[in-house]
């Protein structure tokens, strides 16, 4: 029995023994970092700010088209109701409802303008983001901006298509109606103040 303890001992010795250098060798040659030790979760922070990274990229570029989109949006606008002006002038200052079809480009292009806008938008909100991250002053602003030109993105439109229906009643926009450019003109203004303030 004292010889299998003295074995059993000696074995444990000599097994810690060349454990202890495999341990010094593999240190001597690299130093643990932060990756070596890094958990699962770590491992999945670092894939989410990958992805926040991409999708802010994709926002970047998206919010560019939105802009050129939004300002072809005013311009189609104005030369709308250049045409429309111009129309019921030939027909001795006339309304018709033929006036709502002179908006179909204004239209068709505020129909894009909310498509690219709400894409720029999700990729946005939809970026993972560390509870430790600290917007700078730009960020704040640029979010704050999102308070003025997301809910004109929502109600301008629907206002538009109320003064839409009225030109098809072969009247002007009235009421509520009217309030469709201010509340668009207001829209686009926050839109490229949040485009100036995230650039410059």
């Amino acid at each position: 029995m004292k010889r299998f303890i003295s074995i059993f001992l000696i074995g444990t010795l000599i097994s810690l023994n060349t454990y202890s250098q495999d341990l010094q060798s593999a240190t001597s040659k690299k130093e643990l970092t932060l990756l070596d030790l890094r958990v699962p979760e770590a491992q999945y922070t670092r894939e989410m700010e990958e992805v926040r990274e991409h999708k802010l990229k994709i926002h970047k570029h998206a919010a560019g088209l939105t802009l050129g989109l939004a300002a072809a949006s005013v311009v189609t606008a104005i030369l709308a109701k250049k045409k429309v002006n111009d129309d019921r002038a030939a027909r001795g200052g006339r309304m018709d409802s033929s006036d709502s079809k002179d908006f179909n480009l204004h239209v068709a292009t505020a129909g894009l303008t909310l498509v690219s806008y709400f894409t720029t938008a999700y990729f946005s909100i939809s970026a993972p983001k560390s509870e430790t991250m600290v917007d700078s002053n730009a960020v704040t602003w640029h979010k704050r901006l999102a308070y003025i030109h997301m809910p004109a993105m929502i109600i301008g439109p629907i206002l538009g298509l109320s003064a839409l229906n009225d030109y098809k009643k072969g009247r002007n926009p009235s009421g509520i109606s009217k309030l469709h450019v201010p509340v668009m003109m207001l829209g686009a203004a926050a839109l490229a103040g949040a485009a100036v303030v995230i650039e410059f």
